[in-house]
């Protein structure tokens, strides 16, 4: 009879255990979608990077690249040509990875800039 009862309370702990993990999985993913709904998921919905910020600052960036000496930006450099625009040639602003949570301006620049790879 010790053996049986052995095998009893150990299975129930094995199925308090899975309901535990069951319960806890739940409640983690829950918090996981709840934490994702409130992150913009659209550049519409995201601040524009100001001239001001530091980061910004310390690249160069400007909302409009046609006011920079050409002395240090070739003509034909913009955030909608730069491998780092997240955006199509034609949006006015997009997502930037050297400003995360932040949209640029499409026809603005930084030093930065890196080609975009055709395709």
């Amino acid at each position: 009879m010790g053996k049986q009862h052995n095998k009893r309370k150990g299975a129930l702990m094995s199925l308090l255990t899975r309901r535990r993990f069951v319960a806890s999985a739940g409640a983690a993913t829950a918090a996981v979608t709840a934490g994702f709904a409130s992150i913009p998921a659209r550049a519409a919905d995201l601040p524009r990077v100001s001239e001001d910020d530091p980061t910004a600052k310390a690249l160069n960036y400007v909302h409009d690249a046609r006011t920079v000496d050409a002395a240090k930006r070739f003509s034909d450099r913009y955030c909608y040509n730069c491998a780092l625009f997240a955006g199509t040639a034609d949006e006015e602003w997009a997502k930037c990875s050297v400003f995360p949570g932040k949209v640029v301006a499409g026809k603005g620049w930084c030093s930065v800039w890196a080609p975009r790879q055709p395709g």
